[in-house]
């Protein structure tokens, strides 16, 4: 009991330590990554950090069972046998036959040195599984870190891009007649610096389907035909351009994956004076920020029995700078029969700014990940060097250099390390698809994209932090003492 409390207590401080930093990332960092993050898309104040001792403490119990389990079975494993025993050295692993062995084609082409190392690598087994899983785990957090950033940042180009197309969103005031209405939309026409001029009628309502409500902002243009200029309207499955019909509205994606409807299902729209209007989705359209219903004019009409009044005017500007934007925006803000301006350029500058936080937590997941690479790549080192002192001191006597000792042990990390790139790409993608799917708030539907420099960026940062521990391997082989190594058993 007073061996193994001597590695207890190792563990234990371990824990303890680890666990006091762990929390203040876990309840101070990431928390505020988290709410920066949400600050994109609603008018918060900050976030009120502290530390919750009830949720750490878990977290806390949690990882001492682990690593003060895990000491309890190895200490408990090696104390039963006698001391005579311990004291003589553990016979090495027995060789076996490998996989490769049995395929003549390529064992007769491995060299000498390369055969080797497949064996030990098969030898020992628990190294092998390690050093994998450790260097899966570093790469997929990496790409999941990239990648959580490419679907992120990805929406704004394909929202007002691919989608929205206008330059500017021109409310016009209540109250007005049709004939200022037309006033104000000719003058728009006659000014250089715009191009185009839609005329649409916009207000908000609520969509049902059964006890599932989420509120939508409704499009319906003068002239089905324009509105195509300014805004493009996507069928999610085909990919093809819809229209607007007299008998169905088109719904955008993420509103029908949250009311669980489909292509040919029937919603309610209920307006403000709680007025409802059962309809038939005839398209579900691609959208990634906010809820939309477009219907045509036709169909408003006979829907609720009114004339079509246009309030909102989407305009398509000449190829302006940023200043003479500003200087247009003014001159159309004079005009008294319109009430606001919003212009697209602005909404992607605002939110390119904020998506920059995004950059703290890659760099989170990087470190993580980099953490995780060296702890289990230098202690593997370390306990594979340990164990086969004797046969790299050896080899050394026999006439190996120190570069060829080293290329002998690294040699399997080396080929581990690509195995472990390799599937942490993979596990990588398939973690990002999770993670996005977990933050995705409901007014906004992330890309699930990674892109190829992503794939690129992980590989290189993770033989990175493995070159880091290689090196630091080479020092270590360095100086082993042959003489001291050969005679450790007397």
């Amino acid at each position: 009991m007073q061996i193994a409390g001597k590695y207890i207590i190792y563990a234990s401080l371990a824990c303890i330590i680890g666990g006091i930093l762990g929390m203040s990332v876990g309840f101070i960092m990431l928390p505020k990554i988290i709410w920066l993050m949400y600050q994109m898309m609603y008018n918060i104040s900050d976030i009120q950090l502290r530390f919750d001792i009830q949720q750490g403490s878990i977290g806390l119990i949690l990882i001492s069972l682990c690593s003060i389990g895990a000491t309890i079975y190895a200490a408990l494993k090696e104390l039963v046998h006698t001391p005579a025993n311990l004291m003589r050295p553990k016979a090495p692993k027995v060789g076996k036959r490998v996989i490769l062995e049995r395929i003549p084609f390529i064992w007769k082409r491995l060299s000498f040195t390369r055969k080797v190392t497949v064996r030990n690598i098969f030898r020992y087994k628990k190294r092998f599984l390690m050093t994998i899983i450790g260097i899966c785990g570093c790469t997929s957090l990496i790409l999941a870190g990239f990648g959580l950033k490419d679907s992120i940042s990805g929406i704004l180009s394909y929202q007002f891009e691919k989608v929205f197309k206008y330059d500017m969103q021109i409310s016009l005031i209540n109250g007005l007649e049709e004939e200022q209405k037309n006033n104000v939309i000719q003058k728009l026409q006659q000014n250089d610096k715009i191009e185009e001029v839609i005329e649409t009628y916009m207000t908000s309502l609520t969509i049902q389907n059964g006890d599932l409500t989420e509120d939508v902002q409704i499009i319906v243009p003068k002239d089905k035909k324009e509105l195509e200029k300014v805004i493009q309207l996507t069928d999610l499955k085909t990919k093809q351009t819809v229209e607007l019909n007299e008998n169905e509205i088109q719904i955008t994606d993420k509103v029908a994956q949250l009311l669980n409807v489909k292509e040919g299902d029937n919603v309610t729209l209920k307006d403000n004076d709680e007025n409802t209007k059962e309809v038939k989705i005839g398209h579900i359209v691609e959208n990634y920020i906010s809820h939309y219903v477009y219907m045509s004019k036709e169909m408003y009409e006979n829907l609720y029995e009114d004339n079509y009044s246009t309030n909102v005017l989407l305009t398509q500007n000449m190829p302006i700078d940023e200043a003479e934007e500003d200087k247009l925006a003014k001159e159309v803000i004079e005009q008294e029969e319109i009430g606001s301006i919003s212009r697209t350029s602005s909404i992607i500058t605002s939110m390119d700014d904020t998506l920059k936080s995004l950059n703290y937590v890659v760099v989170v997941l990087i470190v993580s990940a980099g953490l995780l690479a060296f702890v289990v790549l230098y202690n593997l080192q370390n306990v594979n060097i340990s164990e086969r002192i004797r046969e790299l001191a050896t080899i050394k006597v026999l006439g190996f250099y120190d570069k060829e000792v080293y290329s002998y042990v690294t040699r399997e990390t080396v080929l581990l390390t690509l195995i472990g790139i390799v599937l942490g790409l993979v596990g990588g993608y398939f973690l990002n698809i999770f993670i996005i799917e977990t933050c995705e708030i409901n007014i906004l539907r992330f890309n699930k994209i990674v892109h190829f420099m992503s794939y690129i960026y992980a590989i290189l940062i993770t033989v990175c932090f493995t070159c880091i521990v290689n090196i630091v391997t080479y020092f270590a082989l360095k100086k082993i003492d042959m003489i001291e190594s050969l005679k450790s058993i007397e």
